[in-house]
This record gives C-alpha cells, sequence and structure tokens, in this order.
C-alpha cells in the first residue's frame, strides 16, 4: 500500500500565508522503470539553502506512493511519512537528495500524476498532479532544468525537452529551461507521428509532431497546420520565438482537461488534435485551432514566465486566453470572435459570478485547487486583459508585454508584478484597476440620458454586486466605449472611451445637431451588465445601423429577449416587429454570414432563467421552453421566404475546407435548415442529412430532426457508421438527451448509461451523457426530479474514481435557489445525498459545500 495517501480534510489554504519554499532546486534527474502497477521512480535532485526564505522544515509533497529508499549525500536516511509527504533533517548546506519510489499506474483512474490510457503511460501535473510521482516540492515557485530517463519496451518514450539519447528499451531527455514540476510530462506507448518541420525567425529549425495512436495519423492535418500558423503569429505579433529543438503534441483519450502546455511536450484531449471533414464539426476545427494555439502560446506566458502560486493561476491563464482570441480574431473574424467569446462568458462565468461558486479572478482562498480552474479564472481573466489594453492602447500594451517577457523570463511571478509592468511602461497608476483581480460579481451599469440644445449626457452609475465572501465591494476603473448615432444613422461621434472610476459619472458630447442613439460598451469593452432605457424601438435603430459589430448583434440580443420575456408574461405583441428586423438582417448580403447565423440565435434557456430571476420572478424551465419553441416557429413561418432562399444560396459545393468562409455559410445554412424544419415536418433535414458529406451538415440536419421530436432511423444510421469512432460516438450520446424533449431527457440519458458503448471512466463520455443533459435545461430542472437524481447518482459513483472531473460537473447545480420551492428541496436533498458521502473527496467536498451554504 501507498506510504502517504492523499489526505481528504477540508484544509483551507489563504493567499495571506504564502511563504517561500526553504530550499532552491539547482537540476533534477528522474529516471522512470516502467510498468503497469509497479513503476519504479527514481530522483536525484541538486538542494541548496534559499537565502530568502524562513526557517522551516525540510518538506516534500507525495501522495499514493510507497517510498522504496531515501538517501542524502549518499547516506541512507528515514524520513517521517505523513499524510501528503514527508519530512527529514537536511544539513545546512547544498545536498543531493535521492529517492525510490513505486507507483501504480494502471490503478491510477483520477488521471492525475501519472496513469494509463489504453497501453499509453501518460502525464497529468497540473496543479499538484506531480507529487503522485514522487517526493518534491510541488509548488509552481520551485523551478529547476530536468533530465530524465525513461526504461521501457514501448516503441515512442518522449519527455520534456531535447531528446539526448536513445536506444533498445530506453531514451533520455534534456530539459535545459527550468520549469515548475507541473510542466513535467512523459508519455509512453505505441505510437506513430505526423510530423513537420518549422523554420523560427532567427533561422533555427524545429521538429514538429503530432502523436497518435496508429490509425489515427490521417486527422492530424488540421492541428500541425493550425500550430504552424500558432508559432508564426507568436513570433510576428509578440515577438516571442520557440526555444527547444523539438515541439511534441500527443493525442490521449483519457485526459480530464482540453490539453496541458507541458514545455515542449503539450499532451491533448483527443478531440482537441484529431479532425477530418467525415468526423468534425467547423465548431470542432475552430476549437482545435484555438486550443492549440493557447498551448502553444503557454511556453512564454506559463513556461518561461510562470505564476508564483496558485493563486496567480489568471495571470498566466487569462493571458494566454486572451492572446488565443487575438490569435482566432486574425485568422477568422474578430466580430464573430468577439461575439463567441462574450457569449461563452456569459453562459458560464456571469452564471458563476451569480451564484454559490462567485470568486475574484485571483481568488484568496481555495481548499482545492482543481476546483478553480474556472471561467471566472480563465473568460474573466482574458476580459481584465483586454481592459488593459483598451485604457493604456495598443502601443502601452506593447510595450508593457516587452517589458514583461524581458523582466520576469525566468521568474515565478505575481499579479503584482503585471501590474507594475503596465505602470513603469506607461505612467499610469492601476491601483484601482487592480480591483478586477480582487473583487467577485459582475458590475452592473445604469445608463441615464439627457439631450439638450446639441449636448448630449449620460450619467453611468456602477454598481458591484455583494457575494458571498465580499460585503462591501468598492468601485472598480471601467472602461466604456461609446460612440453616437445620428437619427439617420450616421455616425457622428466614433468610438471613445470613457473611464468610470466613481460610483457615478456624468460624460458630456457638444456640438450635436439633434439628439443621438448612443452605442454604449462596443465590443464589449468591460464584462458588465448594462441597465438601460429606450425598449425595442432603440434597438432596432441600433440592430439596424450600429457599426459596431459586437453592439448591432447585441440589440438583436437584446430584441430577442424581451419579446421572450413578455412571451413567458402571455404577451405576443412583439413577435412580429421582431421578425420584421431579422428579416432585414438575415438578407444583408453586406453582413459575414456567420454574423447573420449568430443573429439569429436566441438566448440560452439558462440566460432567460437567469433574466427572469433578475427581474424578481422565478423562472419556470418549462415556461422557458416552451417560449423558445414558439418564437422560433413565429420566425420559421413569418421569414419562410428568405430562408428558403438563405439555404439554396449558402450551399457550398466542392472538397469541404474549414476556413472560416464556407464555414460562416455552414453555419448559416445550418441555422436557416433547423427553423425551417418546424413548418416542413423535417422533410428538408431528412434530404439533408442524405446528402451530407462533412459531419457539420450531418449533424445540423440530425439536430433539426431531435429538436422537432424526429430523427430515430438517422440516429440509428449514424450509429451503425460510426459506432467505432470514440469521438463521434460522444457526439451521438450528447445530441439525442441535448435535444430530447424534457419530458423525457432523463429517461433517455438512463437508457443511454445502460448502452455497452458507455465508458463512464472516460472523462469525455461521462461529459457527453450526463453533460447533455445538464444542457438541457428543461429536461434536467423536469418538476419531478428525475434529471437530478440521475446526474447525482452519477457524480457520486465518479467521484471515488476521478474527483476533478466529477467536481466539474457538480456545477450543473450551482444555480439551485432561483428554481422554485420544491425544485429546490428536490436539488438540495441530492446535494445532502452527495455531501453524505464516505467518503468524499475533497474536490466534491468543497463544491457541495459551497453550493449547500452559499
Amino acid at each position: 500500500m501507498p506510504d502517504t495517501p492523499k489526505s481528504a480534510a477540508a484544509e483551507t489554504i489563504y493567499l495571506r500565508d504564502y511563504t517561500a519554499f526553504g530550499w532552491t532546486v539547482t537540476s533534477v534527474h528522474l529516471t522512470f522503470d516502467l510498468a503497469p502497477n509497479a513503476t519504479r521512480v527514481t530522483t536525484k535532485i541538486a538542494f541548496a539553502p534559499n537565502p530568502d526564505a524562513p526557517a522551516q522544515p525540510f518538506t516534500l509533497m507525495g501522495e499514493d506512493l510507497t517510498l522504496i529508499s531515501a538517501r542524502i549525500d549518499g547516506v541512507t536516511v528515514t524520513p517521517t511519512l505523513h499524510p501528503g509527504g514527508l519530512t527529514v533533517d537536511v544539513p545546512d548546506a547544498p545536498f543531493i537528495w535521492e529517492a525510490e519510489v513505486e507507483i501504480d499506474p494502471a490503478s491510477n483512474t483520477a488521471l492525475e500524476g501519472l496513469y494509463m490510457s489504453n497501453g499509453m503511460y501518460c502525464t497529468q501535473c497540473e496543479a499538484e498532479g506531480f507529487r503522485k510521482i514522487t517526493y518534491y516540492p510541488d509548488r509552481p515557485d520551485v523551478m529547476a532544468p530536468y533530465s530524465v530517463r525513461v526504461n521501457s519496451d514501448l516503441p515512442v518514450l518522449l519527455s520534456n525537452g531535447n531528446p539526448v539519447a536513445q536506444g533498445d528499451g530506453f531514451a533520455e531527455w534534456d530539459d535545459p529551461w527550468p520549469k515548475p514540476s507541473y510542466l513535467f510530462a512523459l508519455v509512453a506507448g505505441d505510437l506513430v507521428a505526423h510530423s513537420d518541420r518549422i523554420t523560427t525567425m532567427s533561422g533555427r529549425e524545429v521538429a514538429l509532431n503530432i502523436w497518435v495512436r496508429p490509425g489515427d495519423e490521417d486527422k492530424c492535418a488540421y492541428a500541425m497546420d493550425a500550430l504552424k500558423r500558432s508559432m508564426i503569429w507568436d513570433e510576428q505579433v509578440y515577438g516571442r520565438e520557440y526555444d527547444l529543438d523539438v515541439f511534441n503534441i500527443v493525442a490521449v483519450d483519457d485526459f480530464n482537461m482540453g490539453a496541458m502546455e507541458n514545455k515542449g511536450l503539450n499532451i491533448f484531449n483527443s478531440k482537441f488534435v484529431l479532425a477530418s471533414a467525415e468526423t468534425a464539426t467547423d465548431a470542432d476545427f475552430a476549437r482545435i485551432e484555438s486550443i492549440i494555439a493557447h498551448e502553444y502560446f503557454h511556453n512564454w506566458t506559463g513556461n518561461r514566465i510562470t505564476c508564483r502560486d496558485w493563486f496567480q493561476l489568471c495571470l498566466k491563464e487569462g493571458l494566454t486566453v486572451y492572446r488565443d482570441q487575438q490569435f482566432s480574431g486574425d485568422m477568422r473574424s474578430h466580430a464573430v470572435q468577439r461575439i463567441e467569446d462574450v457569449l461563452m462568458l456569459r453562459a458560464r462565468q456571469f452564471r458563476e459570478d451569480n451564484g454559490p461558486l462567485a470568486h475574484p479572478v485571483r481568488p484568496d482562498h481555495y481548499v482545492e485547487i482543481n476546483n478553480f480552474y474556472t471561467a471566472t479564472v480563465y473568460e474573466k481573466g482574458a476580459e481584465v486583459i483586454g481592459m488593459l489594453r483598451t485604457l493604456v492602447g495598443e502601443d502601452g500594451y506593447r510595450d508593457a508585454l516587452n517589458l514583461y517577457f524581458d523582466r520576469h523570463d525566468g521568474d515565478a511571478s505575481t499579479i503584482e508584478d503585471w501590474l507594475k509592468v503596465f505602470e513603469d511602461a506607461t505612467g499610469r497608476d492601476l491601483g484601482q484597476f487592480k480591483r478586477w483581480y480582487t473583487q467577485s460579481g459582475t458590475p452592473r451599469l445604469t445608463l441615464n440620458e439627457r439631450f439638450n440644445d446639441g449636448t448630449y449626457e449620460i450619467d453611468i452609475k456602477q454598481e458591484v454586486p455583494e457575494t458571498k465572501n465580499q460585503a462591501d465591494p468598492q468601485p472598480l476603473h471601467i472602461p466604456v466605449a461609446i460612440g453616437l448615432l445620428s437619427p439617420n444613422g450616421d455616425e457622428v461621434v466614433p468610438t471613445q472611451i470613457l473611464e468610470l472610476t466613481e460610483t457615478q459619472q456624468t460624460f458630456r458630447f457638444d456640438g450635436l445637431g439633434a439628439a443621438p442613439v448612443a452605442s454604449v460598451l462596443r465590443n464589449f469593452s468591460a464584462p458588465v451588465i448594462v441597465n438601460r432605457a429606450g425598449g425595442a424601438d432603440q434597438n432596432a435603430f441600433l440592430l439596424a445601423h450600429d457599426t459596431d459589430p459586437f453592439n448591432k448583434w447585441e440589440a438583436g440580443r437584446a430584441l430577442s429577449k424581451s419579446v421572450l420575456l413578455d412571451l413567458l408574461n402571455g404577451d405576443d405583441a412583439g413577435v412580429a416587429g421582431y421578425v420584421d428586423a431579422m428579416a432585414q438582417v438575415i438578407t444583408d448580403d453586406a453582413l459575414d454570414p456567420a454574423f447573420r447565423a449568430l443573429t439569429l440565435g436566441l438566448p440560452s434557456e439558462d440566460d432567460l432563467a437567469q433574466s427572469v430571476f433578475d427581474g424578481g420572478c422565478t423562472p419556470d424551465p418549462m415556461a422557458i421552453y416552451d417560449a423558445l419553441g414558439i418564437l422560433r416557429g413565429a420566425m420559421a413561418a413569418g421569414l419562410e421566404t428568405p430562408l428558403r432562399a438563405i439555404y439554396a444560396e449558402m450551399h457550398t459545393p466542392g472538397a469541404y475546407s474549414p476556413d472560416a468562409g464556407p464555414a460562416g455559410r455552414r453555419a448559416l445554412r445550418g441555422a436557416a435548415l433547423g427553423l425551417l424544419s418546424r413548418i416542413d415536418g423535417g422533410a428538408l433535414a431528412r434530404a439533408h442529412y442524405d446528402g451530407a458529406d462533412n459531419m457539420t451538415d450531418s449533424l445540423a440536419a440530425l439536430s433539426a430532426l431531435l429538436r422537432i421530436g424526429q430523427g430515430q432511423d438517422q440516429i440509428d444510421a449514424f450509429y451503425a457508421k460510426w459506432a467505432d469512432d470514440r469521438l463521434v460516438l460522444d457526439k451521438w450520446f450528447m445530441m439525442q438527451v441535448a435535444l430530447a424533449p424534457p419530458e423525457t431527457a432523463a429517461k433517455i440519458a438512463e437508457n443511454l448509461s445502460r448502452h455497452p458503448a458507455f465508458d463512464w471512466k472516460n472523462p469525455n463520455r461521462f461529459r457527453s451523457l450526463i453533460g447533455g443533459l445538464t444542457s438541457n435545461a428543461a429536461g434536467f430542472h423536469a418538476a419531478d426530479g428525475a434529471g437530478y437524481r440521475f446526474v447525482a447518482e452519477w457524480l457520486m459513483r465518479l467521484d471515488p474514481k476521478n474527483p476533478q472531473t466529477a467536481a466539474r460537473m457538480s456545477t450543473a447545480f450551482e444555480t439551485w435557489r432561483r428554481y422554485d420551492a420544491d425544485r429546490q428541496d428536490l436539488i438540495r436533498e441530492q446535494l445532502n445525498r452527495i455531501a453524505a458521502m464516505t467518503p468524499i473527496s475533497r474536490d466534491m467536498g468543497e463544491m457541495v459545500g459551497r453550493m449547500l451554504n452559499a
């Protein structure tokens, strides 16, 4: 049995208690003798006292390890073992620590540390997985160069850095760049490579490899192309060059996250690497492009400059998300990218900010760090970077980033370091702006507008909400982008940035010939909610005339939400006007088809539920589902002629391309198909499915049929065709539940959970089914509580095996207090069932406790 199991004690870690580790590490050498149930890991680590740290016991972290031997400077020692690690007396001088431990990768279902996936050895060390490999100061501020030897008869043996030796049954790797342990990686298996090369801006040749299981090598071309474009873009836009001789990516089927940026050896969930026209949708290709870029960009914003402690997680993730969003905008459409980013932010982060799991972009405490890989850290963290760039301008941003790379290369840094760089580069005081990192909740802006004798004035009031751990929030520094339009739609004042720093401020524009219509928060210049009088007429005007693409789309979204909220109150008077407004947009050939497709989209059920709740009422999930159906039906009937014209016009003959142009045309065509299916009984969708030569078209047709309660023949045919493709089969599981009628969704999920292809230990497959149900809001919140029971039972089953995935999926319950008393009782019952599990993981215990105690 392992000597040091993970402690389940719910110890709270606080930012204020940070203390530097008492020793520096000057070198790490690891030797792995791989065996499924008895891998031996031998370490040789050079330590030296850290003169900048306070006196402390020499303690190394370790979990689920069996200690075989330990030596200091060649002399055998007997450490004191305790839950979570070991302590031992060490010299007051530099010394060499050597240890040998045994671990069991085949039994590691948590997928943290070293584990096995279909015969492949794989690691995941962020955030605290390295301590499941060997005893070490497993914290991000301890950085060292690593050399690694892997002994195994498997054909491919990979680790970080550059290959230095390889022979029969072994391989050696050397990574000269100091890194924290969370960036360590090892992969060993029967793999094949899709290979290429690139020449960096200084003329260095870099070998590129994407390693996959045999049979998947024909699905790597797009990922390789995205990688090369990412490397070139980072050189051109940020001046960052790759710094090793080889860059490896490995696709792994069993992976808790999307991907991991380990230095020189990125490990990816297979779904974010493998793609072909037949097996992946346009959205899949776009995500692959974005995630490949994200992990590569981490080479500088995360690896070369890492975070001092896990409270600074947003330092690397927020900046890198912002960089991948910039890249995707450059590769595709900045307007469409911005809309899609905000849709994700509102769906995930605003929901988080508005519930029991709210926390600042930089939390000040945690119990389990895995629970803070959240939308707030990532998506809101990226928004904070965007606001900084808006405030200091493009030149200031460039100067600050250059200074950041020069000053902190090789450092483990903090938010204070990051903001100091901007202050030094631009001369701006960012003390108030720092509150974006330390306060939680989504700010609300209330607008009051006046026009008199050529002068337009706008009062902007900000309200930062109180949250569970934030009783007295202070005003934030908010950049508000605004432009003014004349009554005939001309832009009379181009975009300006108003800096809101007080609770309320008045901004004035003189010399106007007529009362303007303000376009406020252009390009979504801050992650806030805007409350504004004006109503449908104002939104229709902005939808027709706004020159800012985001606000043009936003006006359409506001119109649709207003109509839907009226429908919930039995008032359908605004439906016809909304349909007319949509007719003008979707027939405007000057607009990007992808933009028009997004404009045809309606708010989600969860978004509407939150709007109802914010309005002081209790949302009824079934009533919301019905209202959306009514409006979609009205759109289909009222727009039938232009929709049929769009469907014909957007057909893209010839070979499939995932590029933005044809993908946008397919998106608009698919949106038209979905609406038309509501009035033609699915005839067009069935024909569309039969004629589809790519996965995007196949799923567009299947989705259209499932939404109108049809498509069983097509679902059966889809399974028969793709039963052997694990990633496509994930789509098959998800769509049946996500698009099921609410009254049968839980039953369909239950039946599918007994399907022989449902491998619940695989995170992708688990998320496809259980996540499919939780995304079906009316089905999940069915009044009989069947959805709640189903999800809770599966979370309880998964938690002992994979607590990280189970805890993340538990967020399905985070909005439970917005619903009626009966639903609250049903959800509370399930949360209490989960909380009463013995044992319960630290991951799940923290999440459920926060939800119950909010």
